[in-house]
C-alpha cells in the first residue's frame, strides 16, 4: 500500500512539473538591458523577446544575480547578430501580472 501510494504522489508531482514548464523556440528580436540607475529591480537585468512570443507573455527575463547572467546574455546577442533560432525553457507559473517570464535554460538550435 505504501508503494502505491509513494508511486502516485510521485507520478503526480511530474505530471505537475511537466505541466508548468515549457519551451518556446524563434530568433532574437529584441534585447532591453537596464543600467544601475534604472530605478526599479530590473537595475541590472535584461528583458528580451523572440520574433514569436507564447501566449500572454511580454518578455523574457534575466536577472543580474542569475548565475548563468554572462552565459544567457553572450547566447542572446550571438544569436541576435546571426539572426539563428534558440529555445527558451521557461516555467509557466512564474509568470508576473506584466507577461514578464523568468528564463530558466537558453539552447542554441
Amino acid at each position: 500500500m505504501k508503494k502505491i501510494k509513494f508511486t502516485l504522489v510521485l507520478l503526480s508531482l511530474l505530471f505537475s512539473f511537466a505541466a508548468s514548464a515549457g519551451s518556446h523556440s524563434g530568433t532574437v528580436h529584441q534585447i532591453n538591458s537596464y543600467g544601475s540607475n534604472w530605478g526599479n529591480s530590473w537595475s541590472g537585468g535584461i528583458l528580451f523577446k523572440l520574433d514569436t512570443m507564447p501566449a500572454g507573455v511580454s518578455y523574457f527575463t534575466i536577472r543580474k544575480e542569475d548565475v548563468a547572467f554572462q552565459t544567457f546574455l553572450a547566447i542572446l546577442l550571438s544569436a541576435k547578430h546571426a539572426k539563428a533560432s534558440i529555445s527558451i525553457s521557461y516555467t509557466a507559473s512564474q509568470i508576473d501580472v506584466n507577461g514578464y517570464m523568468p528564463t530558466r535554460a537558453i539552447t542554441q538550435l
